[in-house]
């Protein structure tokens, strides 16, 4: 079987997507990275991202006067849609109602959270291979304290080991998911379309980097919040008590 760059593409995505799991273990083992490590790692995340972006994902759009003007649209609702689906969490986790544990709602921020950021190591596989494996790279970096988010959370709660690793795979879900999307989508594109789905999707890389891995990351250098603190504040703003 011909292995096609949608292909390819996809076990990418699923690979960064799966890298929760690693948070999971490192949890188990009651290992955990310190603040200034996680924040690094979030940081040279932050920096792939936006190179990929910039570079890869962006001219494809740009260098076509009639596609210009439609891909700087597709890049800046990429880049809203992020905070927007933020928001609407922070609204509607409340209403899965107070018997609910913080597990869950972590679980589910997360996993809702992540539908966008499985679409971006494929949508950058389309466009090259490398570029792809960056930024599968930099997302699988940003994961691994996520999926640490979801099993402390389960322990922290009188959960075991085997309930915290299930309740990190749904959170892998979403991810997947959003690969799975724009896999199905990305077919039936054009090759207009295809680039302005990769505007898209750069809006949504520039936004998380600017809007929560290089804030989240400085601050976690600077000692002035713990990787707890940061993964309440930037998944699950209804998890503030847990």
């Amino acid at each position: 079987m011909r292995v096609t760059p949608e292909v390819t593409g996809f076990l990418l995505s699923a690979a960064a997507a799966s890298a929760a799991m690693l948070g999971w273990a490192l949890v188990a083992a009651k290992r955990t990275w310190t603040d200034r490590s996680v924040g690094g790692a979030l940081i040279l995340s932050a920096i792939a991202m936006l190179a990929i972006s910039f570079i890869e994902l962006l001219p494809p759009g740009l260098r076509d006067p009639d596609t210009r003007t439609a891909a700087m649209w597709l890049f800046a609702a990429g880049f809203v849609a992020v905070p927007i689906l933020g928001f609407a969490l922070s609204r509607l986790l409340p209403s899965l109602g107070s018997a609910q544990s913080a597990a869950v709602l972590v679980m589910l921020a997360i996993a809702l959270h992540n539908i966008p950021e499985g679409a971006v190591p494929l949508a950058a596989t389309m466009v090259s291979v490398s570029a792809g494996v960056i930024t599968a790279v930099a997302i699988a970096l940003h994961n691994i304290p996520e999926g640490m988010a979801v099993s402390t959370a389960v322990l922290a709660t009188g959960g075991s080991r085997r309930r915290a690793f299930v309740y990190t795979g749904f959170s892998v879900i979403g991810e997947i998911g959003g690969a799975v999307l724009l896999l199905a989508v990305g077919r039936s594109l054009s090759p207009s379309g295809a680039a302005g789905l990769l505007s898209f999707v750069a809006g949504v890389m520039v936004s998380l980097c600017i809007t929560q891995l290089i804030p989240g990351g400085l601050a976690l250098v600077r000692g002035s919040t713990s990787i707890e603190d940061h993964l309440v504040a930037t998944d699950s703003p209804a998890t503030s008590t847990w």
